[in-house]
């Protein structure tokens, strides 16, 4: 018989222990390694051994929330995962391809938070690792849209792993009336870090969480958006920007639910199932382009429409009303029964050989021209995102949004130079090494200057 351990219900701050299966650390596809020694269960919830188990439980349980939808059923790296619940003293968290890495922030003398504490901090990371298996193309894009989605996907991949367990989908729909969207401790990511960083860093995470899923958010271009800002505008920093897509998939989420009264804990687990394997579909066939959002947001429409008539207005609505559709676009996918219809919507197939391009670099300090992945070009798709009176926007210049989102990377202090770049960055880990973590850094490939990501941070690493 599988024993049994206590483990936070999502997050420290807003919920209680429950009782949980003791996973087994070790277990395939999906496999997780926590650097020894390996801890015994401990019921004190301050202690080393608690987090371990906490880690182990949610991970596992996202990882079997997740995995029948990937194809190949492992990790961009291979079989096994990397896990470092406790890597330093920093109010971050990231997923570098090789690990997930959990800091902890410090709140005054002997005072810390851990990231690694709540569920809802760990399997947002375990859903760049989830998307990272599915889609690698995002991850050297140089494409703002590409990288916020990634934030999109890890936070939406925190509201259904923790659906995932009963006791809080009865919590939710009584304490929602069954109508999941709205402000609660489900749409509030991470309540204990968030409002722990906020403290320090005010302009990093809101009040009483990391980031809302239930906002008004609305999307705009990144280049017309500020590099930077406090959480109550909308910036082009990924974790900023990323709220606008996790705002639409939340109420979507909710749209599914009611579509079908009344609102069980069965039927909500039911529609986080669906949910997941519609993201999942729509993100492997959607093209990367600048107008990603767009791209993606087209294609979850067209396989919610394949599983579920119902849905169809429920997510083209929620996607049209943040602007993530034009009106004219979601009326195209209105008259379009399949997503391999022949009226000329369908969006044309990615591909997985990317396109690259040298930028002029000596603005950066830079003696040869730097090289970076682009997104592919717009021309063939016909996903658009809205201008504010729904019109269809024109697809973005792929050559000025690679450019925009390279120069904010520079300016942010997020690349490692290493041995690259003139008198003032050469080995310099980044050109603003206090402000965090860099996420890119220069690497020398046949005689080519590249620019490539290393990791994906959160917390107050919000860069990209």
């Amino acid at each position: 018989m599988v024993g049994q351990i206590q483990i936070w219900e999502n997050d420290p701050a807003s919920s209680s222990l429950v009782k949980a299966d003791k996973p087994n650390i070790k277990q395939l596809p999906f496999r997780y390694t926590f650097p020894p020694p390996a801890l015994a269960p401990d019921p004190d919830t301050t202690s080393p051994n608690f987090r371990y188990w906490n880690a182990a439980e949610a991970l596992r349980r996202g990882a079997d929330f997740w995995g029948p939808a990937v194809p190949d059923q492992q990790w961009f790296g291979g079989p096994d995962l990397e896990v470092r619940l406790n890597v330093g003293t920093r109010w971050n968290a990231n997923y570098d391809r090789r690990a997930l890495n959990f800091y902890r922030g410090q709140l005054g003398p002997g005072s810390f938070v851990y990231a690694a504490g709540s569920a809802d901090m760990l399997c947002h990371e375990l859903g760049h690792a989830i998307l990272d298996a599915v889609q690698p193309l995002l991850w050297n894009s140089g494409n703002a849209e590409a990288v916020a989605f990634h934030e999109s996907f890890g936070d939406v991949s925190a509201i259904l792993c923790a659906l995932q367990i009963e006791t809080m989908r009865n919590s939710i729909l009584a304490s929602t009336n069954g109508n999941i969207y709205c402000n609660s401790r489900l749409s509030r990511i991470a309540e204990q870090f968030g409002t722990a960083l906020h403290t320090i860093f005010p302009d990093d995470a809101d009040q009483d969480c990391l980031r809302n899923a239930w906002n008004p958010f609305c999307y705009a271009p990144p280049t017309s958006l500020p590099p930077m800002g406090p959480s109550s505008i909308l910036t082009a920093r990924s974790h900023s920007f990323s709220r606008v897509f996790t705002g639409a998939v939340f109420e979507s989420l909710a749209g599914m639910l009611a579509v079908n009264p009344p609102a069980t804990p069965d039927r909500l687990r039911d529609v986080t199932f669906e949910m997941r394997d519609i993201m999942i579909e729509a993100v492997r066939s959607a093209p990367v382009v600048p107008q990603f959002y767009a791209s993606v947001a087209a294609k979850m429409v067209l396989a919610a429409s394949a599983r579920n008539g119902a849905y169809r207005a429920v997510f083209r609505d929620a996607f049209v009303r943040r602007l993530i559709l034009s009106l004219e676009v979601a009326a195209n996918i209105l008259s379009s029964p399949t997503a391999n219809d022949d009226t000329g919507f369908a969006v044309a197939p990615h591909t997985d050989r990317p396109t690259f391009s040298a930028l002029p670099s000596s603005h950066y300090g830079l003696d040869k021209p730097l090289h970076i992945e682009l997104p592919a070009d717009p021309v063939g798709t016909a996903a658009r995102s809205a201008t504010r009176d729904g019109r269809s926007m024109a697809p973005l210049n792929v050559e000025e949004a690679v450019t925009t989102f390279v120069d904010r990377l520079f300016m942010r202090g997020r690349v490692d130079y290493g041995e690259f770049g003139g008198r003032d960055h050469k080995g310099g880990k980044a050109q603003n090494p206090s402000s965090g973590d860099s996420t890119h850094r220069l690497e020398l490939v046949d005689d080519q200057l590249w620019l490539r990501r290393i990791r994906i941070c959160c917390g107050q690493c919000m860069a990209t």
